[in-house]
């Protein structure tokens, strides 16, 4: 599963692993909780003879998503030990909102998104001598604000590019409010 999950979500697939996760009618995560497991079971169909091992990783681990993924904090391979921040949330499924902090080896990393039908916005902070490239869903730089200024006027913030519905930005350490529409 780790393998399927990490393909998804590099295909930019996740509201599928989102849906696969958030039914609870056939074997998968959301099944294993309604079955009264309170951690991951050895068997995908928790509901046939027992558990087994319990806290079982068994290459399924879904909390890499939920950091790497749907809060969207992930080093940069060019850039390692979290020297340079990529963030980039994945906004899925009826999730309104996001909290998430990683423990750096520069520090805390701290994102907590918002979204509506058709606003997101998204607080963070970046720990001291490190930079961070950030995706925020627009389809352009002039609906994104920080902290109610236009991007191009805000300190510590430099526009990078327009990626499909994606202004990527790159930012310096400190905390910022983006929204964008």
């Amino acid at each position: 599963d780790l393998y399927l999950l990490r393909a998804l979500a590099e295909n930019g697939r996740s509201d599928v692993i989102f849906d696969m996760n958030n039914q609870s009618d056939k074997p998968g995560y959301g099944y294993q909780l309604k079955m009264g497991a309170t951690s991951l079971t050895e068997k995908w169909d928790a509901g046939v003879g027992s558990f087994g091992s319990q806290d079982h990783f068994m290459l399924g681990q879904i909390n890499e998503w939920f950091f790497h993924d749907l809060a969207g904090i992930a080093s940069d391979p060019t850039h390692p030990g979290f020297k340079n921040i990529i963030i980039h949330p994945q906004p899925v499924g009826d999730i309104t909102w996001v909290k998430c902090a990683y423990d750096s080896i520069h520090g805390p990393i701290a994102l907590e998104w918002h979204k509506t039908n058709v606003h997101f916005s998204m607080k963070l902070t970046i720990p001291a001598n490190t930079t961070a490239t950030v995706y925020v869903p627009a389809m352009s730089l002039d609906t994104v604000t920080e902290s109610g200024r236009a991007v191009t006027n805000a300190a510590g913030v430099k526009f990078l590019r327009q990626e499909n519905s994606w202004t990527v930005l790159e930012t310096g350490s400190g905390t910022y409010q983006f929204t964008s529409e």
